[in-house]
């Protein structure tokens, strides 16, 4: 397994532990209409286990994104200089990494 395939099946194991939360979830708000009334310290017990529910999934997403986003501006920049790379030699230029510009020798 390559560092690719590894941070997809991260990405997957992620997702599929998204999606248990969401069915557990869906299953225990369907299943009220079944359950005795809870006590109000009851009821609070719960909404602040939803709130913590809340919060990690926040994060989870979070953190999902900037991962996401700094793999994405790291291959865009990785294909820009490529194609800067094979581009400036063309027109007897070379590519310089500083100024992200082809430049006369």
């Amino acid at each position: 397994m390559n560092l690719t395939t590894f941070a997809l099946s991260g990405l997957y194991s992620r997702k599929l532990a998204l999606a248990a939360v969401i069915v557990t979830v869906g299953a225990a708000l369907s299943l009220p209409s079944h359950a005795a009334q809870l006590s109000t310290k009851q009821q609070q017990v719960v909404n602040s286990h939803f709130n913590k529910l809340a919060q990690s999934q926040y994060a989870a997403e979070k953190r999902m994104t900037e991962q996401l986003d700094r793999e994405f501006s790291q291959k865009l920049t990785e294909e820009e200089y490529r194609l800067m790379r094979q581009t400036c030699p063309k027109y007897g230029m070379t590519f310089d990494t500083r100024t992200n510009a082809c430049l006369r020798p």
